[in-house]
């Protein structure tokens, strides 16, 4: 069976580059140039992957990529576009986005990328790894999983994550987690530092799931617990 792949861009020229790169014996493409009409389309069929351009017309990319991730969360999402600033970036990853490539682009690194993200999450569908409830944990490839869709987190947000995962149910202190940050060499960062990075992993984990993974145990700390 074929991977259902949608290409949301409105320059021509990109399309083709991309679809000449993508195997048609191995992907059934579909083709949409405005943001309006691709929400449409995302509205009536799954795609196993949505590649998006930001700048559309009507509707930008980000809000189908939010769209597409509250509608198919198996969906992955891969982002193209020439808004290359580490805020489009961080956007793009907390709406739901799971890799973001700069414009200008290879053609050839985009095909790759979209076979990769394919791989991978038939790899995980079938290889069984650590995990707890529905998360899943990667140590080599140092990456948690919801559901199946990549947690993107950065390497405080990831090393705290881990801490919770590796004990789960175990409540561990705001300065437990500063400590441990520091020992494995990530910075000096305070207890008001561990709240914000809690936070920010659980906005990033609320467009993934709807479950409340990371507990507050009020005047203790924070723990990994089972719904």
């Amino acid at each position: 069976m074929k991977y259902k792949i949608l290409i949301v861009e409105d320059e021509i020229e990109i399309i083709r580059l991309i679809q000449k790169r993508l195997n048609s014996e191995i992907f059934d493409v579909t083709v949409e140039m405005d943001g309006k009409k691709a929400l449409d389309t995302i509205g009536s069929k799954y795609f196993d992957l949505v590649s998006l351009d930001i700048m559309l017309p009507h509707v930008d990319g980000l809000t189908l990529c939010e769209n597409i991730r509250l509608r198919h969360k198996y969906s992955l999402i891969l982002i193209i576009s020439a808004l290359d600033t580490v805020a489009q970036k961080e956007k793009a990853y907390l709406l739901g986005a799971d890799d973001y490539i700069n414009k200008p682009f290879s053609p050839k690194l985009v095909a790759l990328k979209i076979e990769s993200l394919l791989k991978r999450r038939t790899e995980i569908t079938n290889a069984p790894l650590p995990s707890f409830q529905n998360i899943q944990h990667d140590e080599n490839l140092k990456l948690f999983f919801i559901d199946g869709r990549s947690l993107s987190l950065t390497v405080s947000e990831y090393t705290i994550f881990k801490t919770l995962f590796d004990t789960p149910k175990k409540v561990f202190s705001k300065e437990e987690l500063s400590q441990i940050l520091y020992n494995e060499d990530i910075g000096n960062i305070d207890k008001e530092g561990i709240g914000t990075h809690i936070y920010q992993i659980r906005k990033k984990i609320a467009f993934l799931s709807d479950e409340t993974l990371i507990k507050t145990i009020r005047n203790t700390g924070y723990t990994l617990y089972e719904c």
